[in-house]
């Protein structure tokens, strides 16, 4: 049986609320039942059969084609199944998700990921401003799951996050890594300023050394980490080939708070 699809038909007039179309809820309806669900954001009434061409009966696994970035909230609260976006997402992708895999094979708007519990996000391309950040009206950012993105990465990348993964693959803005609780962010290439501001437990990787880096950070020198040489293993199992070693130079902070985070760059 193949894959519930929705393309779009257009470019949208408005932007569209597309966070009630994920499996746990689709898999019990017939197709006239999903084409009458409302998905507008203005006052002009707007419903998935007036912007997208259903195809495919599978509901566990939902594709997405020829997205833009006025396509918000795909796959928040997502507990289970596959969404695939062939295209761009909008804001809010993955928010909150607690399950499940989302793979967007353009690029994502802001908030992406914002305080998901469980599940994996891909993004091909670029991501807006506090992935893996914090959802409105929540306390904490990120809290599990993995998040990996393969071009560059908006400012507050990682904001209050508690717990997770996030491996970015392009340039970071400014703040990534912001008052983290507790996770870890690996950083490929380069980030901006106040990178680890206000962190309180977790890591932060690097491949390049950062070129700003707070001074209320304690350098310990040079190192090795059994952590990092399981982290790569893990990596491997996933079909990624990331090369850490085991020795990295270990700087912990931020003193200005718990201090009791780190960064670890490369030896």
């Amino acid at each position: 049986m193949s894959a519930l699809s929705f393309e779009l038909k257009g470019k949208p007039d408005q932007r569209l609320d597309l966070s009630p179309l994920v499996p746990s809820w689709l898999k019990d309806l017939k197709p006239k039942e999903i084409e009458a669900i409302a998905i507008g954001t203005t006052r002009e009434r707007l419903i998935v059969g007036d912007a997208f061409k259903l195809k495919g009966k599978d509901a566990s696994t939902l594709q997405f084609v020829g997205t833009d970035a006025r396509c918000d909230k795909i796959g928040v609260a997502l507990g289970e199944g596959e969404i695939i976006v062939d295209g761009d997402a909008g804001a809010y992708l993955g928010a909150g998700m607690k399950g499940g895999t989302i793979e967007v094979k353009g690029s994502a708007g802001v908030l992406a990921g914002a305080s998901m519990v469980r599940g994996t996000i891909t993004v091909s391309g670029d991501v807006g401003e506090r992935a893996g950040g914090i959802l409105v009206g929540e306390t904490l950012g990120m809290r599990g799951g993995v998040i990996a993105i393969g071009g560059n990465a908006g400012p507050m990348l990682g904001e209050r996050m508690r717990r997770g993964l996030v491996v970015l693959s392009g340039d970071a803005g400014d703040y990534a890594g912001g008052r983290m609780v507790a996770g870890t962010i690996l950083f490929k290439r380069g980030v901006g300023h106040g990178v680890g501001h206000g962190l309180r437990r977790g890591s932060l990787i690097f491949l390049e050394e950062p070129k700003d880096i707070l001074p209320t950070f304690g350098d310990c020198g040079v190192l090795e980490f059994d952590y990092l040489r399981l982290l790569e293993r893990s990596f491997r199992a996933a079909g990624k080939a990331i090369k850490l070693g085991d020795r990295a130079r270990r700087l912990m902070g931020d003193m200005s708070v718990l201090g009791k985070g780190e960064m670890l760059i490369l030896a």
